[in-house]
């Protein structure tokens, strides 16, 4: 790989094509290598058809040096080996300038189309070994429950850890590491009985004092957890015996099970994380990148900024999983938003694409989770400013409607041609609005998350449009969780549609109710409460339904898009079953 680096060296230096007059000694200084070594590094280049070179003979004569191949196809190459070898790290660092190439993106998109999916080889045994790799953009920052942040976290902790409780692929709550349950008259007191010999990765087993210090774990801490509010819920929990868990509630709430089933009430060993306590820095400590233990199908053999491997556990307490291994590869330039027909593959692999064209080849097929990604706005009336009056806010609906209600779609990260069909669609609109400018510019600030970044510069643009002047804001998760979304006057967010909605939408309307105006804070928690109360699930839903017309019509909550989560595969994968966030689950996964 070092002549890749020494190629693009020269490259930054002289640049393509170009002829150059430079001597050897000007290339010792330049590469940092002795005269005789620069001398053999020239010829290798031009073996490989790099450069072309030109020698003049004699001490200070100059020689002529051109380049002939793009440094984006070499910082590709240099990325490709980089991933065989697991030095995506330096690799990564030293072609940054290239990451934003087309070039580099497509030979790279390329080769990791061969790379990705299902392999085998032959173990230490000759035994066949199955290794499923997947490539993922988003970066695994924590894989502790209690510290998961995205959905790709959550992904892998779905594999490694297990729930009391699980869903089904119809989206019931089935058994889990509780073989069943019992729960009271009154709703406030839930019996949960344990299986016997479970054991977690590292050869403990699984008893109740796991449970309550999972669940004590979880309620000490300060942090802001997705479904923080049911936990708060739990009044006490014990150990009656060393199988038995009892919860006691401090009033009836029937989003509790349902939250016993999500990867942030993942059962974790008090062994292995009793050792550390919460704080006010847990950010800055190891236990987020040290290697989770759970229950799981798959456990953590590896993990560091570009690879997180999963293992097998042959003795998982629902069956092996049918894949020896999965590599999950977190690369560092944009994946294919979709697979073109054009593109040669030479052998069936297993590859998860989000939202496949009706372009692609024949042999894939398509297939929906039933998940569906809705993006919003929600407006802060919290904070004084100028969505307090009523009719900025829909004058700010009104735009807002006619922007995305007259092809203002998806926006694609990768695509600079989707942008500029925006604004021009945008700059189209304008005269549709039926609302005069305001006599001063009205200043807005947008707040949002890295993975949003261009959807809220794009909307911050389109308003522009329509006499507003817009900032955007972007902030870490934990960021965004605190005062960045108090502060700002739109927040940009997304829903995740999936088997719990209930719960994604109570959580949402809750947080939301925290950056309201007093009389709208209090309405909305009123109807949350209702909610909570119903045991009939239809009854939860009209309720939660009704909560999302009262912020529409106060022009509180504002639609933007919604698209479903695909999945395309070839024939080769069979077992082929969905989680309750719509994730495939790889336990069931096999190949012909």
């Amino acid at each position: 790989m070092k002549l890749h680096q020494q190629y693009l060296l020269l490259h930054s230096r002289f640049g393509q094509l170009l002829e150059h007059e430079v001597t050897l000694s000007d290339l010792a200084e330049l590469l940092e290598c002795t005269h005789r070594n620069t001398l053999t590094i020239v010829k290798k280049m031009v073996a490989h058809e790099w450069i072309r070179w030109v020698s003049q003979r004699g001490r200070g004569r100059r020689s002529t040096l051109t380049l002939l191949v793009p440094a984006d196809q070499i910082a590709a190459e240099y990325m490709m080996q980089a991933m065989n070898c697991r030095e995506l790290r330096q690799a990564a660092e030293q072609v940054g300038a290239f990451s934003s190439s087309m070039t580099m993106q497509d030979h790279l998109n390329q080769w990791l189309l061969g790379y990705s999916g299902h392999h085998t080889e032959a173990g230490s045994h000759n035994e066949r070994i199955d290794t499923l790799r997947l490539p993922i953009r988003q970066q695994l920052h924590a894989l502790d429950p209690l510290y998961i942040n995205l959905l790709a976290e959550s992904f892998v902790t779905s594999h490694v850890f297990d729930g009391l409780v699980q869903r089904n692929e119809h989206g019931e709550i089935i058994p889990c590491l509780s073989h069943t349950w019992d729960v009271s008259s009154d709703r406030k007191t839930w019996f949960f009985y344990l299986r016997k010999g479970i054991t977690f990765h590292n050869g403990h087993l699984l008893t109740a004092a796991d449970v309550v210090y999972t669940f004590e774990r979880l309620q000490s801490t300060e942090r802001r957890t997705l479904y923080r509010d049911v936990s708060k819920q739990i009044l006490s929990i014990e150990a009656a015996d060393p199988l038995t868990v009892c919860f006691k509630l401090k009033t009836p709430h029937e989003l509790f099970l349902p939250f016993l089933s999500t990867s942030r009430a993942a059962i974790v060993s008090q062994a292995t994380y009793g050792q550390h306590k919460d704080g006010d820095n847990e950010l800055d400590l190891p236990i987020t990148m040290q290697k989770p233990i759970g229950t799981g199908p798959f456990k953590i053999t590896t993990w560091d900024d570009h690879l997180c491997r999963l293992e097998v556990f042959p003795l998982y307490f629902q069956g092996r999983a049918h894949l020896d291994r999965v590599d999950i590869l977190q690369i560092p330039w944009s994946a294919p938003a979709h697979l073109d027909e054009k593109q040669d593959i030479e052998s069936p692999f297993f590859h998860l694409v989000h939202n496949p064209s009706s372009s692609e080849g024949k042999d894939w097929t398509q297939i929906s989770a039933g998940v569906m990604v809705r993006k919003f706005l929600t407006c802060n009336t919290q904070k004084t400013g100028p969505l307090s009056d009523p009719k900025i806010r829909a004058h700010v609906q009104t735009c807002i409607a006619e922007l995305y209600g007259n092809g203002m779609n998806e926006s694609n990260e990768g695509d600079p041609a989707d942008a500029d069909k925006v604004l021009m669609n945008a700059e189209k609109l304008t005269h549709l609005s039926q609302h005069r400018t305001f006599d001063i510019p009205i200043l807005l600030h947008i707040a949002t998350i890295p993975q949003y970044r261009m959807d809220a510069r794009r909307l911050a643009l389109s308003l522009e449009m329509y006499g507003f002047t817009c900032t955007v804001r972007i902030g870490t998760m934990e960021q965004f969780k605190g005062n960045l979304r108090l502060e700002s006057d739109l927040i940009l967010f997304s829903l995740i549609r999936d088997r719990d909605e209930e719960l994604r939408r109570y959580d949402l309307y809750l947080t939301l109710s925290e950056h309201l105006e007093d009389s709208s804070k209090k309405s909305v928690q009123e109807m949350l409460q209702t909610v909570v109360a119903s045991q009939i699930s239809a009854d939860r839903t009209a309720e939660l339904n009704r909560i999302e017309q009262f912020l529409a019509q106060q022009s509180l909550l504002f639609h933007l898009t919604e698209k479903p989560v695909e999945t395309a595969y070839l024939p080769s994968v069979r077992g082929l079953s969905f989680n309750s966030q719509g994730w495939v689950n790889l336990r069931h996964i096999w190949f012909l």
